[in-house]
């Protein structure tokens, strides 16, 4: 069975990861994980390094997934954007130039009309705490997004996935 964890933060997302993104392709690949996203906070610092790191290591099957997670101001729950090409990745750093520009220095204010805008070209996983959270994101987005949800093992998972149908 393979692994691959797609919601990795790095220390480029302030007081929410702790290492080096170096550090993490590294491990992963020693573990023999399939894949790792890095997906900072409003960002794509973490993965200049990552892919410095990657292109290091040799026969690896490990990939490099380059992403960011997106963090909206109007409600809508956390975002993992991936680029399926350069277009793609052009498109989602305006995007996150647009949400830094119309904040103070060190935020990044989005709104789920802005992703709307620069979508094309981007696999999106919505990061609900509670699934019901995701039906407007889910439904607006279209195709190539796919939600995250967590299990908590309290004996409700199956029905409050169902809800989603």
């Amino acid at each position: 069975m393979t692994y691959a964890e797609l919601a990795v933060t790095t220390n480029f997302s302030f007081l929410r990861g702790a290492s080096h993104p170096a550090d993490l392709v590294e491990r992963a690949a020693e573990l023999g994980i399939a894949a790792i996203g890095i997906t900072d906070r409003n960002t794509l610092a973490g993965v200049v390094r990552a892919h410095e790191a990657w292109k290091k290591l040799e026969d690896t099957p490990l990939k490099l997934l380059i992403g960011a997670r997106l963090v909206f101001r109007d409600g809508t729950p956390d975002i993992l954007a991936y680029p399926k090409d350069r277009k793609a990745y052009a498109r989602l750093c305006r995007l996150l130039s647009i949400g830094k520009l119309r904040a103070p220095k060190g935020e990044c204010f989005l709104d789920l009309a802005d992703l709307k805008e620069y979508r094309r070209g981007l696999l999106l996983i919505v990061m609900p705490a509670n699934p019901e959270d995701a039906k407007l994101a889910l439904s607006s987005l279209g195709r190539d997004t796919w939600l995250a949800a967590s299990m908590l093992y309290t004996g409700e998972d199956r029905r409050r996935l169902k809800i989603l149908k």
